[in-house]
């Protein structure tokens, strides 16, 4: 008797699939990578020209429960990839291991349009160009000449039966020439509507545009990022996902009159991992953003996004390394962190964005 029982819940199953699909994304800030970062990452095995004597490993490895449960996680990495010698601010070229490092912990998706993205010339951005390809993983925001730009952006991913379709633009590239046929997406109203209306004319599930915009350090959108993000969404976009000014910005979401959320703004989501000082630095977010689809009627919405606040910490904390700190898990089970001498900070500064933000 459980047996046919079994058996007919399963047949049930398979002629009444779900009612919808649902497509877990995950957003991280800033992936930064100054001096000290560079020379506590360095374990001495080989030259320091060699990508592989940098060990990176610390970095991720208290976020990777929520990787692995995301089908798309991606980050901005403000940094170059150009051959050694390595450097950190102001002209960021990292070792090559730093990207693998953040591959293999989860992140599958790399926004590489940044006010840093030309730092080391032709030379970061072939450098970059070749890594992010010879490892496979999607990209979005240089390219090698406008030909594969057009060819390539918008960027196209499809999974869990969804069809998205990603833009990626910066602001600037800090007074620094593209070098030519190079290119790095950069912020025209003109060349933004014409790229967004192309991504609908590809009948995407969704359309997210990631912008490196804003003012530095400053904890309120800018007049600017609203007259941007006014621009996004009339021209078709969904998601729009803001990095830049190295502190987190709030969140927004926006619903129809039915109540379910149709677009999602976060207009800074600070940094992911840096060695910065300035006050709200070290906080960064990272966003969870679940799109549903409903099978019978075709409807697309968002959930609520979830803003997880995350924390760098640093060698004096650590013995030694950096790494990313979920901050409410952190504070529930400092135990399990292996930090030192910051539990108040941590604490001071989360209650301070949860009650502000």
């Amino acid at each position: 008797m459980i047996n046919i029982l079994f058996i007919s819940l399963q047949l049930f199953t398979a002629l009444w699939p779900r009612e919808s699909d649902t497509l877990k994304m995950l957003f991280l800030g800033d992936v930064m990578q100054h001096e000290s970062q560079l020379q506590s990452a360095y374990d001495g095995s080989t030259g320091k020209g060699d990508p592989d004597s940098y060990d990176y490993s610390p970095y991720f490895k208290y976020l990777k429960p929520w990787f692995s449960k995301a089908d798309i996680v991606a980050a901005n990495m403000e940094t170059t990839f150009a051959p050694p010698p390595y450097s950190g601010y102001p002209v960021f070229a990292s070792p090559s291991s730093l990207a693998k490092e953040a591959h293999r912990a989860g992140i599958n998706l790399f926004f590489a349009a940044n006010n840093h993205s030309a730092d080391k010339g032709a030379r970061g951005l072939k450098g970059s160009l070749e890594l992010f390809r010879e490892m496979g993983i999607p990209f979005t925001g240089i390219y090698e000449n406008s030909e594969v730009a057009h060819r390539e952006h918008p960027l196209i991913i499809e999974k869990e039966g969804f069809k998205i379709a990603i833009l990626n633009y910066t602001y600037g590239t800090n007074g620094i020439e593209v070098p030519h046929p190079y290119i790095v997406k950069q912020l025209d109203s003109t060349l933004v509507r014409k790229e967004l209306e192309r991504a609908q004319h590809l009948s995407p599930d969704c359309i997210i545009v990631s912008v490196h915009w804003g003012q530095e350090y400053s904890l309120e959108p800018s007049a600017s990022q609203k007259k941007w993000e006014n621009l996004f969404y009339s021209n078709g976009a969904d998601l729009v996902i803001g990095s830049h000014p190295h502190v987190p910005q709030k969140a927004v979401a926006y619903s129809d009159s039915t109540g379910k959320v149709k677009r999602i703004t976060v207009y800074s989501l600070g940094n992911a991992i840096s060695n910065m000082s300035a006050k709200n630095t070290r906080v960064g977010i990272m966003l969870e953003v679940n799109l549903i689809k409903e099978h019978f009627t075709g409807s697309i919405w968002f959930g609520e996004p979830v803003v997880h606040y995350i924390w760098t910490s640093r060698p004096t904390a650590t013995g030694g390394y950096y790494t990313i700190l979920p901050m409410k898990q952190y504070l529930e089970n400092p135990q399990q962190y292996h930090i030192k001498g910051e539990k108040q900070l941590i604490k001071n500064y989360y209650n301070y964005f949860k009650s502000n933000q």
